[in-house]
């Protein structure tokens, strides 16, 4: 028997909102409903006729869902799919998500019945379409922690602009297998992954072992490297688009890897694009920050305060001691466990006004 197949119609900066509406839904319907997302890359293999696929699955769907953001809103895309697949007697949803309100949009999408997601009430009312439309009943049981989920890739919720979130290529943090806080030497616990893996199945979250050594999540790749020697430990890999995400695990991990052992502060490194140029220079970083504001460190010289975490604008380290990366970057020491992704974004924003990292719009 074939599955249901239910079109999502989308604008593709949206793919990765979309796509965890799209995971959340096919768990909870035990992948028995065909969703087709012609931007996730697993929808349409690359290499396909995508004309020719969107086509076909247009003609096999009995649902479309569009979902409606400020972006697709502007975009004529959604509207051509939408009235395709009207015409073609497919029942038409409109979504409205990342603050729109469909009430308020133009018709024709204003005339069709369709929700808002505002909340895991929104969420739980794809499910409630699903068990009308094809007569089933799979639970409509989305919680407040499953929409936070998919909030943390809106871009409205970012409260940072997309400029900010676009020149920061990577953050990456490391967890030593040997460290010494206050001079007391602490060792990772055994088997470290093992551990995380655990950690990541009680957070329901979802993730793939790619080999002994490496786990990938959304967004994020962990990987392990034995032995005693610089750069040794867990190392996580994050895109800054799913910081927010992903911080509950970040919090989580110093407890996890280090058990009830004291750990008071970490860090994380903040590599950026290519184009970007950072100012490395102590004192002229240090008279840039004095003159916007920003106080010294308690932690060291070189180091700078903003709100409730230190800083420094680091060079290319030197050989040998770079943690796999060889590049100039912004390195943020927080408390243990209060990992704020806004907070990191809100400092690169400041920074960005202060002259000290500089898009290549601005060099």
């Amino acid at each position: 028997m074939q599955k249901p197949t239910i079109f999502i119609s989308h604008s593709s900066l949206d793919k990765e909102l979309i796509r965890q509406i799209k995971d959340l839904v096919n768990r909870r319907t035990s992948g028995t409903v065909d969703l087709f997302q012609s931007s996730d890359g697993e929808s349409i293999p690359f290499g396909n006729n995508w004309i020719h696929q969107v086509e076909e699955n247009l003609n096999k769907s009995k649902i479309m869902l569009v979902f409606v953001s400020p972006r697709s809103a502007m975009s004529s895309w959604i509207y051509f799919e939408a009235g395709f697949a009207y015409s073609k007697g497919v029942k038409v949803i409109p979504i409205g998500i990342d603050g729109v309100d469909i009430g308020n949009l133009k018709p024709p999408l204003n005339l069709l019945q369709g929700f808002n997601i505002t909340s895991a009430d929104g969420l739980n009312n794809i499910i409630a379409v699903l068990n009308r439309e094809f007569d089933c009943s799979y639970p409509e049981s989305f919680s407040e922690d499953d929409f936070e989920r998919v909030l943390a890739f809106s871009f409205g919720h970012q409260e940072v602009s997309e400029e900010v979130l676009n020149i920061i290529d990577h953050v990456k943090m490391v967890f030593p297998n040997k460290i010494k806080p206050g001079g007391k030497d602490i060792s990772i616990v055994d088997d470290p992954l093992v551990r995380v893996e655990k950690l990541l199945v009680e957070n329901d979250i979802e993730f793939r072992v790619a080999d002994k050594n490496t786990i990938h999540t959304h967004g994020a790749i962990i990987r392990y490297k034995e032995g005693d020697e610089f750069g040794a430990g867990v190392s996580l890999v994050l895109d800054p688009f799913c910081l927010k995400i992903n911080e509950k695990l970040i919090n989580s991990l110093i407890a996890v890897l280090y058990q009830a052992q004291a750990v008071d502060k970490h860090w994380l490194n903040a590599f950026f694009e290519t184009d970007v140029s950072l100012l490395t220079k102590d004192f002229k970083v240090s008279s840039k920050l004095h003159i916007c504001g920003f106080s010294m460190s308690d932690l060291n010289g070189r180091m700078h305060k903003y709100k409730s975490v230190d800083f420094a604008l680091d060079p290319p380290p030197e050989r040998g001691r770079s943690f796999g990366e060889d590049r100039e970057n912004l390195r943020v020491v927080y408390d243990s466990g209060q990992f704020d992704a806004k907070l990191l974004f809100s400092l690169v924003e400041e920074l960005v006004k202060a002259g000290i990292v500089v898009p290549a719009r601005n060099s």
